[in-house]
C-alpha cells in the first residue's frame, strides 16, 4: 500500500511539472519579430533587466505585448518592431540583446 501511495504521488507530481512546462515555452504570436522571457529561478524574475528592457520599449515608443505566466512573475514580451527601419532594427536587436541577457533567467529568440 506504501508503494502505491508513493507511486501516485510521483506521477502526480510529475504530471504537474510537465503541465507547467508546456505553458512557458513560445508565445505564438504571428507578428513576434523578438521574443523575451523573463523565468525565475524561484524567488521572482529579475525585476531590474525587466524594468530596463520595458524602459528601452517605451523609450523607442515600440508596440508590445505581454503574456504573464507562472506564479512568480514569469513573463514573455513579444515585440513585432514594424516601427523600425532596417538599420535602426538591427541596432534595437543588438542593444536589447545585450540589456536582457545581462540579466538572470532571462533569454531572447529572434523569429
Amino acid at each position: 500500500m506504501k508503494y502505491i501511495v508513493s507511486f501516485l504521488l510521483s506521477f502526480l507530481m510529475f504530471s504537474a511539472v510537465a503541465q507547467t512546462k508546456t505553458k512557458t515555452e513560445t508565445v505564438k504570436e504571428p507578428l513576434c519579430k523578438i521574443q523575451i522571457s523573463f523565468g525565475s529561478p524561484g524567488s521572482g524574475i529579475d525585476a531590474k533587466t525587466y524594468d530596463a528592457v520595458i524602459k528601452m520599449i517605451k523609450d523607442n515608443k515600440l508596440k508590445y505585448s505581454e503574456k504573464s505566466h507562472g506564479k512568480e512573475g514569469e513573463t514573455t514580451i513579444c515585440l513585432p518592431l514594424t516601427e523600425l527601419k532596417k538599420s535602426k532594427k538591427t541596432e534595437f536587436i543588438k542593444q536589447l540583446k545585450n540589456t536582457a541577457t545581462a540579466g538572470q533567467f532571462v533569454s531572447v529568440s529572434e523569429k
